[in-house]
């Protein structure tokens, strides 16, 4: 993604999946205080409260919600880059909600943030499909300066950042691919498509359907497909129209009924309201299915065919209001907006047994003096 101000060197900073403005619009509302999510809106509820940077959700068969927490960085600060200093610790994690019951699946992932804790990359995306759970990384291992100290943390970032990795239950994990670097290789390789940014990468997404992953990468703007073997390809780029102020940014994909996937995009071309796009993809082929949106994190579908997105930014992504939003399209294109009042900075999606579940202040640490923190919160949909 583009900064409208400097594009060059983007890169290889350590930085937000979003902008230094998503940083300083954290970091403003950290001392901000709490907003109850079910004050605004009927039918939505706190679920989970005190979470770090959640992100991305997913149900498996029994009912067990899988929450993707980027973590609050750490103690191992990295310099400046273009978007201010970033920290870096072990606090990513993986957690689950069951019965209304929160516990920690796997932690001391690898986590970079602000220095205050808001606004991390790690662990952003978890996909839990026939028994297994599998998580996703964000960034890619080059965004790690040469010269930054040596010791566990820095280990961690190299051998983490950007991969797609297999979740036990009993804590453990395993690496199943390396997706963040195979995609900043790729758009090495094409630095033609976008000669200011690339090579870029930042996984941000991921979805299974039956052996296979896809991951939504925003950095590089690609859909990455990644087989039984682990072996990474790219599914499809995704283009703006020439000319336009900046990327596409896809940031989630998901199966639809029939058999394709499903992207949603977080800027579309430009920074202004109403250009973010979805994106319908067959046989690697992607045509745009719907426009109209704001800064698209999350999306999925229901066990009717309605498509959800949640809207980070419903009023301009950006700007100082963190006030978000879930749209839900039916099969006909026809639009209802839900959780306006309840909702901000909402990022990761999932559907189960009637209800839509979103990470709210999904910049927010776990901690945060009064102010909010990350959530889950449920929304009722029949």
């Amino acid at each position: 993604m583009r900064d409208p101000a400097s594009t060059r060197g983007r890169s290889r900073r350590l930085a937000v999946s979003l902008s230094a403005t998503i940083a300083t619009l954290a970091a403003v509302i950290l001392a901000a205080p709490p907003v109850s999510a079910s004050a605004g809106a009927p039918g939505v509820t706190v679920v989970a409260n005190h979470l770090d940077n959640p992100r991305g959700l997913s149900f498996d068969r029994a009912g067990r919600l899988y929450i993707a927490e980027a973590g609050h960085g750490g103690s191992v600060c990295l310099g400046a880059g273009p978007e201010g200093p970033q920290c870096a610790g072990r606090t990513g994690a993986v957690s689950v909600l069951w019965h209304g019951h929160l516990r920690t699946v796997v932690d001391h992932l690898a986590s970079v943030a602000a220095p205050d804790g808001t606004a991390a990359e790690g662990m952003v995306a978890v996909s839990a499909h026939r028994g297994r759970v599998y998580g996703q990384m964000a960034l890619h291992s080059a965004v790690v300066p040469p010269d930054a100290p040596s010791g566990a943390v820095v280990r961690a970032l190299r051998h983490q950042l950007g991969r797609t990795l297999a979740i036990s239950r009993n804590g453990s994990w395993s690496v199943v691919a390396s997706t963040g670097n195979v995609d900043y290789r790729w758009t090495d390789h094409h630095k033609y498509l976008q000669p200011d940014q690339f090579p870029d990468a930042n996984p941000n997404a991921i979805t299974t359907v039956g052996r296979t992953h896809y991951v939504a990468d925003a950095g590089a703007n690609l859909i990455a497909k990644v087989d039984a073997r682990g072996h990474v390809s790219t599914l499809t780029y995704l283009q703006v129209p020439r000319g336009s102020a900046t990327d596409a940014v896809p940031t989630c994909v998901a199966p639809a009924p029939d058999g394709s996937l499903y992207v949603g995009e977080l800027l579309g071309g430009s920074y202004e309201p109403g250009h973010a796009r979805v994106w319908r993809i067959v046989n690697g082929h992607a045509t745009v299915k719907w426009r109209g949106f704001t800064g698209i994190q999350g999306c999925g579908f229901d066990r009717r065919g309605n498509f959800y997105v949640t809207q980070f930014q419903t009023n301009g992504m950006f700007g100082p209001d963190p006030a978000g939003a879930v749209v839900r399209i039916t099969p006909s294109g026809h639009r209802t907006v839900l959780g306006a009042g309840s909702l901000f900075l909402p990022s990761g999606f999932a559907y189960h047994d009637g209800a839509v579940y979103v990470s709210n202040w999904s910049t927010m640490p776990a901690h945060n003096s009064g102010g909010p923190t990350g959530q889950v919160v449920r929304i009722h949909v029949g």
